[in-house]
């Protein structure tokens, strides 16, 4: 479990959008269903702009109207970041440092927008760890600018978010498939 957690960061930091050192181009990383550009043209127009960070009912509203439409918690992160960059890379002032930050912000903010309590029908689990595990799971949120907590919940929908389409669900004890 805890190999498949650290897996999972891994993949998320490496998708995290860092300049490369001695990089002279920012660039966009590329989202993780990129077969859907009408998605990904709809959130753009739902964005106002590249300081979207100052306006945090816009971004509430454009994350609840994904929600709404069914889009899954990574999903909505991949496009609204992926939306966001594209808007970042056309503004010329910007140093490519400065692209980057704008954009690692913003993705530490809509994660922690989408993975936020949505209702008091959230259930919060205590789960006992050790503390070098929760040293490294701290270090890794912190890379990705999340709180330990929003990292975990990410990981496991993350996780829960593959296993479903890779395998069929499971039926609960005492319940069989055959008709």
């Amino acid at each position: 479990m805890i190999k498949t957690a650290f897996a999972l960061s891994f993949a998320l930091s490496t998708c995290m959008v860092l300049p490369a050192l001695g990089a002279e181009q920012f660039q966009c990383p590329l989202p993780s269903n990129p077969n859907d550009p009408a998605k990904l043209e709809q959130i753009r127009g739902l964005l106002p702009d590249v300081n979207t960070m100052k306006n945090i009912e816009r971004l509430n509203a454009t994350i609840a109207t994904l929600r709404r439409d069914g889009v899954s918690k990574s999903l909505m992160i991949d496009h609204l970041v992926g939306a966001y960059c594209l808007m970042v890379v056309r503004e010329a002032p910007l140093t490519e440092a400065e692209k980057a930050a704008l954009v690692r912000r913003f993705t530490g903010q809509v994660t922690r927008l989408v993975y936020s309590l949505e209702s008091g029908l959230d259930i919060i689990i205590n789960v006992p760890l050790t503390p070098d595990v929760v040293d490294a799971v701290n270090s890794v949120a912190e890379k990705q600018g999340l709180s330990g907590p929003a990292w975990i919940a990410m990981t496991i929908d993350d996780a829960l978010q593959q296993q479903r389409t890779t395998s069929p669900p499971e039926l609960p004890a005492g319940f069989s498939s055959s008709c």
